[in-house]
């Protein structure tokens, strides 16, 4: 066996560690969670991420992989709430879902979770649901909060944004309000 320098050995873990840090911080039902995204140039860090599932007939179906990323650590739910981004969610389906149960889940989701709501909350629910269409397993929707812009993302397109800080809280009210989607993973995306 060749001798290796001490040297040699110290570039090429340094170029392992360099490599690896590129991995994904994450694999969630197969799916590949990057530690970092960007959102209008600006990097941001996965801030967690978790499993959506029910049951079915007391048979657990699992639906999305979502991740959460922001700028600096959301860990408690009333940061998440008070955050104004940059935010980006990502909702990997690990089902295929057609139109009509894409917009039932939403309008479901918005009527059992979203407890920050306002007058025009229903007009701009129905402008959102409207923005998704049909997925393949394996598709992504996502949902990027920066400012006072709360933009909807369709397969990586951007199918239009709704202006205002009362949706964002809304849509955040979903995920970390007193009823959340499930509290495992509210946990889940707040790095619990």
């Amino acid at each position: 066996m060749k001798n290796i320098s001490l040297k040699t050995l110290v570039t090429a873990l340094g170029m392992s560690f360099l490599l690896g840090a590129s991995a994904p911080a994450l694999e969630i039902e197969g799916v590949q969670i990057p530690q970092q995204t960007t959102v209008s140039g600006q990097t941001l860090q996965l801030n967690g991420a978790g499993l959506r599932s029910f049951k079915v007939l007391l048979v657990p179906i699992k639906v999305y992989v979502a991740s959460f990323y922001s700028a600096v650590p959301l860990r408690t739910a009333a940061d998440a709430m008070a955050t104004q981004g940059p935010v980006k969610f990502n909702f990997t389906f690990l089902v295929a879902v057609d139109q009509g149960k894409v917009a039932d889940a939403w309008n479901s989701q918005f009527k059992a979770s979203a407890t920050a709501t306002y007058p025009g909350l229903p007009k701009d629910q129905a402008a959102f649901v409207s923005m998704f269409g049909p997925l393949k397993a394996g598709g992504v929707q996502s949902v990027e909060i920066e400012g006072n812009a709360t933009r909807m993302y369709d397969g990586g397109k951007l199918k239009g944004t709704i202006t205002g800080r009362d949706f964002q809280k809304a849509f955040l009210s979903m995920w970390f309000g007193p009823n959340p989607v499930t509290s495992d993973l509210k946990a889940a995306l707040l790095g619990s």
